[in-house]
Order: C-alpha cells, then sequence, then structure tokens
C-alpha cells in the first residue's frame, strides 16, 4: 500500500518531521524538489569510496574497488520520484572475488563492507585453489567527471508537464475514429556513479534514460510500434525533440491501409522475407550480442541465462565463418543517445568502439578486465593489446558488475533500399514488421504476437498472413542473408540484456537496416500433427 505526504500530514507528521526523513523515503513522499546538484562530484562522496576501498586493502585484498550509485527516477503517472543509494565493494583475495553491497552510505558502513568484501573472498577459497584471476591493464583516471549530453532534463522540468505531452498525444491520436494509442511503461531515470580503485582511479558520471516504445492502435485489432520512438539515453527531447505527431500520423495511415487487405491463412514452406529494421535489431540481440559476451561463450551462464554457439571461443576466433560478406557488427559505448553509452564502466576502463564480426567472421567477443586476459593467446597472434572492451555493468552497486551487451550496429548496406523498397523488388515472399523471438543460441522460434506479416506478389503487399510463426536456426540465419538496407533504413531502438543469478537487467542500444533473408522457414504453430 502507498502511503503519501497528505496522510502522514493528516496524521500528524509536520514539515519539518518530513524533511528529517532521509532523501530516498521522502523521495516516495513527492518531496525531493527540482535536480539535485552532482552528489557524487562532492568531496564527501570520494571519502566514503576511499575509506573502502583502503578497508578491504588493510584487510588484505590484492585489489579492491568501490562503486556508488544514486538513481532516480519519474514515471509518466504519478508526481512522487523515487531514488535510491547503493554501494558496492569487491575485493580480490588469493585469486578469488569477493563483492558486499548495502544500501547506506556512511564512513562505518564503507569500513565494513571493505572487510566484508574481503571476509567473503576468503570463504570462497575454501573451495579448493583457483586459477590466478589476471586483471587486463587500464589507465588510471584521477578525479575525472562526465556528464552524458542531454538537451531537455526530464527532472528541471514539471512533472505536469510531461503529463499534460502525454495527455495532448493521446487527443490528438482520438480525434481520428477507431485510434487510440499507447506509451508502454514510460519512465525517466538518472543515475549517479561514482568508482574508485586500489589502483588509484576516481571517476564520477551521471547518465541518463529516458522515453519508452509509443504504440498506435487501429480498431483494436492492428497495431503498430513508432520506429522514431523507443529508450534512449536522452532527456526528454526523446519526445520533444522531432515532429511525433507527423510520425503517428504517417502510421495511421499506413494502418488503415493494412486493414484494407485480406486476412489468409498461413502456408507452410520456405520464403524469402524481407525484416523491417525493429525486426533485424531484435534478431541481432538475440542471436549476435547475447552470444558473443565472452563469459556466456565459455559457459559460466549455463545454469542462468544460457550459453552461446560460440562454444569454443579461442577457436572461433578469426575463423567463424557466418557465410556472407555482408555482415559487419560493432560496439561501443561511446554513440551519443545509447543506452549503454558511458564514459567508464563499472570497473573504471574507458568507453571503447570495437568490431566483434567483420565481413562475416567472428573477430572479437564483448570483455571485461578479467576476461579480456582469457583471450591473451589470440591478441598476441593478431599483434593487439590485451585489454578490456569495457563491458562490466550492473544495474547498480547493489550487484556485482558482470560482461553486459554495449550498443550494437549492424552495418547498412552500400544501396539505397527502406522497406518499402525491398518489398517493390521481390517477386514472391513475405515482409515482416516487429518480429519477437525466443532463442536457446541454438534455435530461435517466433510467434504472433504484435508480428505483422504481409504476402507479397510482384512487389506489392496483397494480404495479411495470419498465425505464422518463424523457425530460425541460429548459425545458419545469417548465412541466408541476401541483402541489407541503406542508411536512410537505420533505426535505433532499447534492448535489455538480463544475466545472471539472481538476474541482473541493463538497457543497450541496437542500431539495424532493414534487411532480406532467402529460405526462412514459416510453420503454422497451432497446426496439431
Amino acid at each position: 500500500m502507498r502511503i503519501s505526504r497528505r496522510d502522514l500530514l493528516k496524521a500528524g507528521m509536520g514539515a519539518a518531521a518530513l524533511a528529517a526523513l532521509p532523501r530516498p523515503l521522502r523521495a516516495g513522499l513527492g518531496e525531493l524538489g527540482p535536480a539535485l546538484p552532482p552528489l557524487v562530484q562532492s568531496a564527501e562522496v570520494k571519502e566514503l569510496a576511499l575509506r573502502a576501498v583502503e578497508a578491504a586493502r588493510s584487510a588484505g585484498a590484492a585489489y579492491a574497488d568501490v562503486r556508488l550509485t544514486r538513481t532516480r527516477s519519474r514515471g509518466r503517472r504519478g508526481m512522487a520520484d523515487s531514488e535510491r543509494l547503493t554501494v558496492g565493494v569487491r575485493a580480490l583475495v588469493d585469486g578469488y572475488w569477493g563483492f558486499a553491497s548495502s544500501r547506506v552510505w556512511s564512513p562505518d558502513e564503507m569500513a565494513r563492507l571493505g572487510r566484508s568484501a574481503v571476509e567473503n573472498a576468503r570463504a570462497a577459497t575454501l573451495v579448493g585453489p583457483a586459477p590466478a584471476v589476471g586483471l587486463a591493464p587500464a589507465p588510471v583516471a584521477r578525479d575525472e567527471h562526465w556528464t552524458m549530453p542531454i538537451e531537455i532534463n526530464p527532472f528541471a522540468i514539471s512533472p505536469f508537464e510531461i503529463e499534460d505531452y502525454f495527455f495532448s498525444l493521446s487527443a490528438f491520436v482520438q480525434r481520428f475514429r477507431d485510434f487510440d494509442v499507447g506509451f508502454g511503461d514510460v519512465d525517466f531515470t538518472v543515475q549517479d556513479r561514482a568508482f574508485a580503485s586500489s589502483e588509484g582511479s576516481y571517476v564520477t558520471q551521471r547518465v541518463y534514460r529516458s522515453g519508452a516504445p509509443l504504440v498506435v492502435r487501429y480498431k483494436d485489432r492492428l497495431a503498430r510500434t513508432l520506429d522514431v520512438v523507443d529508450r534512449a539515453g536522452m532527456g526528454f527531447e526523446v519526445y520533444k525533440g522531432q515532429p511525433i505527431r507527423e510520425h503517428v500520423r504517417r502510421v495511421m495511415e499506413e494502418l488503415e491501409e493494412d486493414a484494407k487487405l485480406p486476412v489468409k491463412p498461413v502456408e507452410v514452406g520456405r520464403y524469402e522475407v524481407v525484416f523491417d529494421a525493429r525486426s533485424i535489431a531484435t534478431l541481432v540481440a538475440a542471436t549476435l550480442g547475447q552470444a558473443t559476451q565472452l563469459d556466456r561463450a565459455l559457459g559460466y551462464e549455463a545454469n542462468a541465462s544460457g550459453t552461446s554457439y560460440f562454444n569454443d571461443p579461442l577457436a572461433m576466433l578469426g575463423q567463424f565463418d557466418f557465410g556472407t560478406p555482408l555482415l559487419t557488427l560493432t560496439a561501443n559505448r561511446t554513440e551519443r543517445g545509447g543506452l549503454a553509452t558511458v564514459a567508464w564502466d563499472d570497473e573504471g576502463v574507458p568507453s571503447d568502439e570495437f568490431v566483434l564480426i567483420r565481413e562475416g567472421v567472428l573477430e572479437d567477443f564483448q570483455t571485461t578486465r578479467e576476461s579480456a586476459t582469457w583471450l591473451a593467446e589470440y591478441y598476441a597472434r593478431k599483434g593487439r593489446p590485451v585489454r578490456s572492451h569495457g563491458c562490466a555493468a550492473a544495474p547498480s552497486a547493489l550487484e556485482a558488475p558482470m560482461t553486459h551487451t554495449p550498443n550494437l550496429v549492424l552495418s547498412p548496406g552500400p544501396e539505397a533500399l527502406d522497406f518499402d523498397a525491398a518489398v517493390a523488388g521481390m517477386k514472391r515472399g513475405l515482409a515482416v514488421r516487429e518480429l519477437a523471438v525466443r532463442t536457446d543460441f541454438q534455435d530461435l522460434s517466433a510467434t504472433g504476437a504484435g508480428m505483422i506479416v504481409y504476402e507479397v506478389k510482384d512487389g506489392k503487399r496483397v494480404a495479411l498472413v495470419a498465425g505464422a510463426g518463424f523457425l530460425l536456426r541460429t548459425v545458419d540465419l545469417w548465412k541466408n542473408l541476401v541483402a541489407l538496407g541503406g542508411p536512410e533504413s537505420c533505426r535505433r531502438f532499447a534492448r535489455v540484456s538480463t544475466k545472471g543469478e539472481p538476474a541482473q537487467a541493463t538497457y543497450h542500444s541496437v542500431t539495424a537496416p532493414v534487411a532480406v533473408f532467402k529460405d526462412v522457414t514459416i510453420i503454422d504453430p497451432k497446426r496439431k500433427a
């Protein structure tokens, strides 16, 4: 049950008593007020961080680091903000990691966590000798700060203004008969982060996440998600920075055209298929983004979120061939607006941009300081230094950092090809919008929840296909890629990487163009044998 500030005032708790409450508690009562200054740049926070590191070192850690995070969130509905303070300490002792975390920021708590992290590492040594943990070199950064560039700070404007914006957009759409609009779970988040290590680094940064998908519905039968609106590393400009109403009207017109098409049952078989950019972003995240996490490839996620078909990384690097030179996938934590964009990862490693797959050949993996050393042999063969790609991340300091997916970019093709042009060039096949998949990293399946499938003949969409499903073998999928859309067809979408036990969920962005595949297997999932 939610207790409001008004409830407490009625019960006799005055303004002075409310002001004495801790900030995170006052946040739930709508009492945060305007956006706070960059707390993590303060001398007090630095002193807390260094105290935790020193406590771990004094207790016997060969290496230690600490992260402090302050996360403030604002939803679309409701006038109350929420705020959470967390701190986590890692310690490396005799080849084993120890970790301890808390929601309390105080000098005594920092010292306790530093000692606890060392005690937890020592407890882990009881299972037997461990292979020596190596940490790839990382540059030392002293007293540096970075703030994600945004245009409209969602915490510097009234929440009533935010709600009014969505209300007016809803009213605009509802002026048109049989149309409605949904905004999903809209949230605005700002997180301040401080990191310190026993190697001498101390950095702070502030990152933002704003938005959610926007869905236009027609007659409760058809729906489309706007490609131009999704969660991003931006402020309120994710909505107000573009002509949303023009995009909505275009989608409404397309939905009206779709509604005129006949509906036919699925015909099982193999087809040439055009996928829109959102569908390709989904495929990239599911088949390439997760699979190129090195810890997953080596089986460390086998009992949690799954493994990878890249099951022999050292043998496959530079050798595994997807069969098409069209496929080049890069990763980064640097692009403006990306959800995984930072200045430093959760190990204090500067953000990086690197190639995972070059012209169809596996070239690298997502790595942290520890996992980068597992590929030392490969990097030596290539004459490359052993260094982390800065993929260590966690939702907050309460969780120990793991390898999480950075922003991904699938390189577009050279021709000016968009969804409509790809359909126009097809003799017979299918066109798909908003594909959703399930994967075990060997095989993929997709069914019709939210998915729009068109039958295409002689370059025209002639029918909607009801109940279509797809079976896509992961290792063969990209071998059947025959065309990629041009740069103008590229769109950026939000994706979530979930792994670990207990599970951690972090956001990243995937940018992808339209694509065309051959020999895609279409099934009827409702058909009985």
